[in-house]
């Protein structure tokens, strides 16, 4: 038995909205939605790990039309794997400055509770 996830199941499944997932498609981000006799979108399950890597990579900040070039390089198969690599590789650098940055954010976040609690307890 195929099963179809249509929007509701994808959105619940990614914690992700419905219109952000036809806004993907729109703009051919995902490229793998397809339409049952009611005009509704759909997935096959083997489609939902596309979803799963767009929103990995979006959350790296990716812009949308690096995720659809690299989507675009997945399709072509084995030939694109050394581009595909350079963009993680690329995409790897800018995670590790913002993860640099978020711990620099941490750290003055904690340095500002300690001071904040030394001032407060000895008024």
């Amino acid at each position: 038995m195929i099963l179809k996830y249509y929007l509701k199941d994808i959105a619940l499944k990614f914690n992700i909205s419905e219109s952000q997932l036809r806004f993907y498609d729109e703009k051919g981000v995902i490229n793998k939605f397809k339409r049952d006799e009611n005009n509704y979108r759909y997935l096959l399950e083997d489609d939902l790990r596309f979803v799963e890597t767009i929103i990995c990579l979006k959350k790296t900040s990716m812009p949308l039309k690096e995720i659809i070039k690299y989507i675009g390089l997945v399709d072509l198969g084995d030939e694109s794997l050394a581009e595909r690599q350079a963009m993680i590789l690329k995409q790897e650098k800018v995670v590790l400055k913002n993860q640099k940055d978020i711990q620099e954010q941490i750290d003055f976040i904690e340095y500002k509770k300690q001071f904040y609690e030394d001032k407060i307890k000895n008024r």
